[in-house]
């Protein structure tokens, strides 16, 4: 989704949403031991997830480690987050 955002608006703005020379995709996959490992979600643009529907969202999770794309991610990464909080309580 960085580069589809950069790519729809840099002929306008140029480098203005650039902040780091490489993306974040690739800095992770340079990272991974495993670079069969990342894990790609969905590409939607206009459809968010929902309280009732987590279709089009995406969200990761690495033993406490979780994460999320965007605010349209935002439900199942609520959902997501309190269940690692309740097994970790228990």
């Amino acid at each position: 989704m960085e580069r589809s955002a950069f790519l729809a608006t840099g002929w306008r703005l140029g480098r203005y949403y650039r902040t780091y020379p490489a993306y974040v995709q690739d800095e992770v996959e340079a990272a991974l031991r495993d670079r069969g490992a990342f894990a790609q979600g969905p590409r939607e643009l206009s459809k968010r997830g929902s309280d009732s529907d987590d279709g089009p969202a995406f969200c990761v999770e690495d033993r406490e480690y979780v994460s999320a794309r965007w605010p349209g991610d935002a439900y199942l990464f609520t959902k997501t987050f309190a269940r690692t909080l309740d097994v970790h309580a228990a």
